[in-house]
């Protein structure tokens, strides 16, 4: 049987009208709104305050990105809080960039500026200049430095006061140059004895006014020979050094000067760290002692032979933002206990609520009554 054949399609009108066409996909994002000029952004703020109960003081400090974090500005204030009133300190202005910097302090009048550049491969020019207050009693200084691979060169200019010179070539040889205003300078060479890693140093004041000092230095301590002048007049020949050596998994440290000599062996593992020293020709004789009992508590303890004064701290560290300590003082008859809330050593940025506190708590053994807490306190806020 034959397949039926395809009819043809219907024949349209000429009043029907043809289907509408489908429309066409707009894929162009939105118009963006311009963004403002550049001076005209207002950047992110950081305002940290700090209150310090012993010295009854506020410090704040505004600090926010400005030329689109080319550089950054800083202004801090302080103020006294008394019974009598809000003493307001004079505020410091302060604008840093990587390669230039400016402090600017009203209370003295003055300003510090530094500035440093890159001129070619790995040349390096530094300099700074300050300005202070004559009646402050502190004078202007110029600092120019340049350095490169194997030479730095630098100077350094004190209005009315002292100049500083010095010149190092590769690491075997230093030449520094130092006058004051009492026309009385010093000049100094130092030297590497060919490959080894000794060398030596001879250094005379200017104008002299005797044989220069020697200075030997050796990778376990060094050794000076210099004229030292007796109340009586007689000039003698004075040697100081300082010697160090692993005896019995610690080390073992000589100093030697002025007819005296100190002995101080440190003995240090994952647990234990036992400390003795030893003073010739008084014999005064000292020792610490410090356990880690276990990987957040930790006692020390040390002993004077000589005074018979003591002393013993218990450390806890419960995580990274809190920690406490106790401990007592028998020389000045004092007992105190301290908590940190916070990580003492890092930034407010990472501790919770952004904010740090520390309490200590005095307590005097002869007069129980006068007990104090001090506390410090710093928090930051971010607009």
């Amino acid at each position: 049987m034959a397949a039926p054949a395809l009819l043809p399609p219907p024949p349209m009108d000429e009043g029907s009208a043809a289907p509408p066409a489908p429309a066409s996909l707009d894929l162009a994002p939105p118009p963006q709104e311009p963004e403002p000029p550049l001076l005209l952004r207002r950047p992110p703020i950081r305002v940290t305050s700090e209150f310090d109960s012993e010295q009854r003081l506020f410090s704040h400090r505004l600090s926010c990105r400005v030329l689109d974090g080319f550089a950054k500005l800083r202004l801090r204030v302080s103020h006294a809080a008394g019974g009598g009133g809000i003493a307001w300190g004079p505020p410091d202005f302060a604008l840093l960039a990587r390669n230039f910097s400016v402090v600017v302090d009203p209370a003295s009048r003055g300003a510090v500026l530094r500035g440093a550049a890159d001129l070619a491969g790995s040349l390096r020019l530094q300099a700074s200049h300050s300005t202070k207050n004559c009646q402050s009693g502190e004078q202007s200084y110029i600092h120019v430095g340049c350095s490169a691979h194997c030479l730095s060169v630098s100077c350094n200019y004190e209005y009315n006061k002292s100049i500083v010179s010095c010149i190092h070539l590769d690491r075997c040889f230093q030449f520094k140059y130092e006058s004051r205003k009492e026309q009385q300078g010093e000049v100094s060479v130092t030297a590497n004895l060919g490959d080894s890693p000794c060398k030596i140093e001879l250094s005379s004041l200017v104008p002299p006014s005797g044989p220069p000092r020697a200075t030997f230095f050796f990778p376990k301590g060094e050794v000076s020979i210099k004229e030292k002048i007796l109340d009586e007049g007689d000039r003698i020949l004075s040697v100081n050094g300082l010697v160090k050596s692993h005896v019995l998994n610690g080390v073992c440290t000589a100093a030697y000067s002025d007819n005296a000599m100190k002995i101080k062996y440190r003995y240090k593992d994952d647990e234990i760290s036992f400390i003795p020293s030893i003073s010739l020709p008084s014999n005064s004789l000292s020792f610490a002692f410090k356990r880690q009992l276990t990987p957040s508590d930790k006692l020390s303890y040390w002993y004077n032979f000589d005074t018979n004064y003591w002393g013993v701290i218990y450390k806890h560290k419960e995580n990274k933002h809190l920690k406490w300590k106790a401990g007592y003082e028998s020389d000045n008859r004092l007992g105190y206990a301290s908590l940190w809330v916070g990580d003492a050593g890092g930034s407010t940025k990472e501790v919770p609520l952004k904010a740090k506190v520390h309490f200590t708590l005095k307590v005097p053994q002869d007069n129980v009554q006068n007990s104090v807490v001090v506390f410090h306190v710093k928090k930051r806020w971010d607009f």
